[in-house]
């Protein structure tokens, strides 16, 4: 029974702790988005796109000791563009394990890829510079976006 135990309880701790990582809200500890309305005024670019891949990996990052490096990589294609200018086709999206951020919806669309006239979404391509000539486009922060909805959790 000891063996059992000490074989199982690490398992069971990890996946408790993964849910309630993904189940933290603006409640735990952050400010509330504004409104879509709101984040859709003050959106530069925003885009109707369609998850091609998504993935959960090792950024790659020095980081200091005991910070996550794990991060979400999202490859969208964009479809159009709704609101000012993006001059490709694609785009990637980066984001941590922390929230905010719409990953269950992201998931979602992504199970929905080539399910024509239902896999397609509004999301604003926010940009955080890193340094001179060198930026990422974030889906951490308080941004615009519109899920269809099939797709759309609580926000």
């Amino acid at each position: 029974m000891a063996a059992l135990l000490q074989r199982y309880v690490p398992i069971g701790f990890k996946a408790v702790l993964i849910l309630f990582v993904f189940s933290l809200g603006p409640a735990a500890g952050l400010a509330p988005c504004p409104p879509a309305n709101e984040l859709l005024a003050k959106a530069k670019v925003v885009v109707e796109a369609r998850v091609k891949s998504l993935s959960i990996g090792e950024s790659g990052f020095l980081l200091e000791e005991n910070f996550p490096t794990r991060m979400i990589r999202a490859d969208l294609q964009i479809t159009r563009v709704i609101k000012g200018e993006y001059p490709g086709n694609e785009a990637i999206v980066y984001g941590t394990v922390f929230p905010p951020g719409p990953f269950k919806e992201l998931t979602q669309m992504a199970l929905f890829a080539e399910f024509e006239g239902r896999d397609t979404f509004e999301w604003e391509l926010s940009r955080h510079e890193l340094a001179a000539g060198a930026a990422f486009f974030s889906m951490n922060d308080c941004i615009y976006y519109k899920f269809p909805d099939y797709a759309a959790g609580a926000r």
